[in-house]
């Protein structure tokens, strides 16, 4: 009372119980209010003190026994019931509330306690600072409970449990702070007054009541709230989201548009949206985020998980909804990868994002979220299970927000089809239309996002059927336009017969195709007839044809894919290898780069960019580089050596005929060696005039392999070749393109020189530089001399193409050029026999 002086004589004496019956008082705690405190475990000895004094004063049964000063403000209502907002007094007032509904439950007073502190099932005394808290308030008058079967907790009836027992008890209710300290007052409580049914009456004696307090009326000193806050700094700060939620009731409340009707059990007539969402807010809905609150964090509180999903609602109704002059605004809400941002109130007042529509809209998702089942394990479930959209696993990445893009669209997508009355097979050809767009499109901003959302947000409100309204060719923004044409094409085919249908959707499945299927399509000709037809209604007789072309590339394409999902290496790659026998199918990117699709890893994008199923995706233009890329994989499935269960040798049965009518050329290597793509960690090769170079990585500052080279070593390996005298054979790869990878030979000493054969290839030609690894003055033996000229080696006369390989290549140094892989094997193993003699034994590192 430090800012307030008072004297024992100010205020009226009031019991709780005339507060609502004479002074006809609403007693409503505050927002800015702390939780019920009196109630908390911690404080067991001050609860029990007190209610050791209230048991005392009615044991005694002498009236008025003051619990000191109540005051607050009072509110005149227009239902001529006047609202009281305590400022302080509201822990012993919720304490007398809990001892009076108590003390009626056991003297079979329940039916009047309700008559005076109700009026149609809504509690007088009840709480703003959690929404919550007010539910509990409501049904705890509403409900009587049996105290003669009382579930019981450690060989004693709890009435606690009992209540968390009862159908009206909502689970999330267990999250609020306030009703755990009333049930634990509740069971405090039980323990003191059980047995005295007596104690009622003398609460609520009329002329005598025992326990009253001083009432006073604040309100002329216009008390703000931070005065109350100095008052009463002990208390517990609202979370951000119950901040949030308070006030964006009150803007629900001040709506003066006209609501949908809504409807809630206990009320005959239909209710306002405010009364219904301040309801469901805290039982029904409630309940549904309960059940998944430690979603986003392990707090045992859903106030994140649920602000979460609040929030991209609101981010997509603005989307779909732009204010004038103000259409960018809402994106702001996006941040990196999608993520949703943190959202204040003041924020949506400031820029005018909350309005009744939007509430509307709301209200019908989280109802269909939370579905019409009395107890939730879960969301309700609207689809049986179904690869096209996962309901859970997608709503809890929403409201962790964790969801990617193509998945926030599959969630708005799924609950406007639900909204608009979608439901079972349409339902599902629905979200299998959905899902093929958004899962062959890509999102990189939320700019993309916005067009896909506009579009699938359109597509719904249309009359029609999916299938019906595509084979209209109604127009689809947003989306990969390739992907669009696929999905029309494939609607006249699903609406032909339950054979098509059933050979779309089998294919569609595949996980690596993932709804995308073009290929089938275009191979068995199909694609080529709808262009020209711009329909599918070929003849009876043409029927059979297309059904089994279309069969037969999705039966290959089916095998081969599941075969290589995870890595390419299981064939060693020989599917690269026979599609490479038949063109260069290999996808190209910056600075002469190219990939190989030889590489499952999804860092870089390589996935998205250079896959088997970027180039499998359909090109709308038929003279693009991309339809002379796919004819290739055609003319793999149609080469009589495919076979779908025997893989892997008749793709190298592709490969060895590819090689015996070849000559000599870089892809020939590839397809010849399959070691070759195993360096490829991300299937990128550097391919030019002037080299052919395999990059271990995705750029050449990591370390890269030559082509040529690399060949020539696997080959030597293959042949067996002795190479003594020589002790070492590596290969030595670079990671600049100022270095040249090799092969080098080296260990071989001879008058006491340490000499060593490095192999490159440079210009289209093999060079053998034979040359001196550490001494450089000393010239070479005669002897060796004559052996290299003898086996077509000659001094070096430009020397600075050389130096590129080390610093210690002189003018002195020999070397052979060829331009065959084989006559450089050839030639190694003419010179290394004629070394052998030469060596002077010296040890070499």
């Amino acid at each position: 009372m430090s800012r307030i002086e008072m004297n024992a004589g100010s205020g009226e004496q009031l019991s709780f119980y005339q507060l609502f019956e004479q002074k006809n008082m609403q007693v409503e705690i505050p927002i800015i209010q702390r939780d019920y405190a009196q109630g908390r475990a911690e404080v067991a000895e001050v609860r029990d003190t007190f209610l050791q004094a209230l048991h005392s004063y009615l044991e005694k049964g002498l009236p008025f026994r003051d619990l000191d000063f109540v005051y607050g403000s009072i509110t005149n209502k227009a239902d001529g019931r006047d609202s009281f907002t305590p400022l302080d007094g509201q822990q012993r007032l919720t304490t007398l509330f809990l001892l009076h509904w108590y003390l009626a439950q056991i003297a079979g007073q329940g039916a009047s306690f309700r008559q005076v502190l109700s009026a149609g099932g809504v509690s007088h005394f009840t709480y703003e600072t959690r929404s919550s808290s007010r539910e509990f308030c409501n049904a705890l008058v509403a409900k009587d409970i049996d105290f003669s079967a009382l579930l019981q907790e450690s060989g004693k009836g709890c009435l606690s449990k009992t209540i968390k027992d009862r159908a009206w008890f909502y689970l999330s209710w267990e999250s609020d702070p306030t009703i755990r300290s009333m049930l634990t007052m509740l069971d405090a409580i039980h323990q003191q007054f059980a047995g005295h049914a007596d104690y009622f009456s003398k609460l609520i004696d009329k002329e005598n009541p025992v326990i009253t307090f001083r009432f006073l009326n604040l309100a002329e000193f216009k008390l703000t709230d931070d005065l109350y806050i100095k008052m009463n700094a002990r208390g517990k700060p609202l979370t951000h989201f119950e901040n949030f939620k308070a006030r964006l009731e009150k803007v629900i409340k001040s709506f003066q548009g006209t609501w949908p009707k809504y409807h809630l059990s206990f009320k005959q007539s239909a209710v306002s949206g405010y009364d219904y969402f301040i309801h469901k807010i805290d039982t029904d809905w409630a309940d549904l985020f309960w059940h998944y609150r430690n979603v986003t964090s392990q707090d045992e509180s859903y106030d994140d998980e649920l602000m979460n999903f609040i929030v991209l609602s609101i981010a997509n109704f603005l989307l779909l909804n732009p204010a004038q002059n103000n259409e960018n605004l809402p994106k702001t809400l996006f941040g990196q990868g999608g993520k949703i941002t943190q959202l204040s109130f003041i924020e949506c007042e400031r820029n005018g994002y909350l309005s009744q529509p939007l509430i509307i809209e709301l209200i019908t998702q989280l109802d269909l979220l939370r579905g019409a089942s009395s107890s939730c394990a879960g969301i309700a479930m609207h689809l049986q299970k179904n690869s096209h959209y996962d309901e859970e696993n997608v709503f809890k990445k929403i409201i962790a927000n964790n969801s990617s893009y193509p998945e926030k669209l599959k969630f708005h997508a799924f609950y406007t089809a639900l909204a608009k009355g979608k439901a079972g097979a349409e339902l599902e050809a629905w979200m299998r239309v959905i899902y093929n767009l958004t899962e062959n499109t890509i999102f990189n901003s939320v700019d993309d996002y916005h067009k896909a959302l506009v579009s699938i947000h359109d597509l719904a409100k249309m009359e029609g059927t999916i299938l019906n309204l595509l084979i209209q060719d109604v127009q689809v923004q947003g989306f990969l336009s390739a992907q669009v044409f696929e999905e029309k094409l494939k609607a006249h085919l699903l609406l032909k017969s339950s054979e098509w249908e059933a050979a779309i959707t089998q294919l569609e499945s595949h996980e690596f195709f993932r709804g995308q299927i073009g290929y089938a399509l275009k191979f068995s000709g199909i694609v080529d007839y709808f262009n020209q037809h711009k329909n599918v209604g070929w003849l009876d007789a043409e029927e059979k044809n297309y059904l089994e072309q279309f069969k037969h590339y999705a039966s290959c394409g089916s095998a081969l894919f599941s075969a290589i999902a995870q890595s390419s290496g299981v064939l060693d790659f020989a599917w690269e290898r026979a599609v490479l026998a038949k063109g260069d199918y290999l996808t190209s990117t910056t600075a002469d780069r190219f990939n190989l699709l030889s590489t499952r890893t999804i860092k870089s994008n390589i996935d998205r960019d250079h896959s088997w199923r970027r180039l499998l995706r359909l090109p709308l233009d038929e003279s693009s580089v991309w339809h002379q890329r796919q004819l290739h994989v055609k003319a793999v499935f149609d080469d009589p050596r495919f076979d779908i269960h025997h893989l892997k040798s008749g793709l190298e049965k592709i490969c060895s005929k590819a090689l015996s009518d070849s000559s000599l050329r870089w892809q020939t290597m590839l397809i010849a060696r399959h070691e070759l793509f195993s360096l490829c960690n991300q299937g990128f090769i550097v391919a030019n005039s002037e080299e052919v170079v395999l990059l271990h990585e995705s750029q050449r500052n990591h370390y890269h392999s030559e082509l040529y080279s690399k060949y020539l070593e696997l080959e030597l390996a293959k042949s067996q070749l002795c190479t003594a005298p020589f002790k070492n054979k590596r290969y030595n790869p670079v990671r600049s393109s100022d270095e040249r990878a090799s092969l080098i030979l080296d260990g071989f000493c001879a008058n006491k020189q340490r000499l060593g054969l490095n192999v490159f290839f440079m210009q289209g030609q093999y060079y053998l530089l034979f040359y001196r690894t550490h001494d450089v003055a000393t010239p070479f033996p005669s002897e060796l001399q004559e052996v290299l000229v003898r086996c077509g080696f000659c001094i070096i006369t430009d020397l600075e193409a050389y130096q590129a390989e080390d610093g210690l290549c002189t003018s002195e140094d020999y070397v052979y050029r060829c331009k065959d892989t084989k006559n450089a094997i050839a030639k190694i193993a003419e010179l290394c026999p004629q070394l052998e003699g030469l060596s002077d034994g010296s040890q070499v590192a």
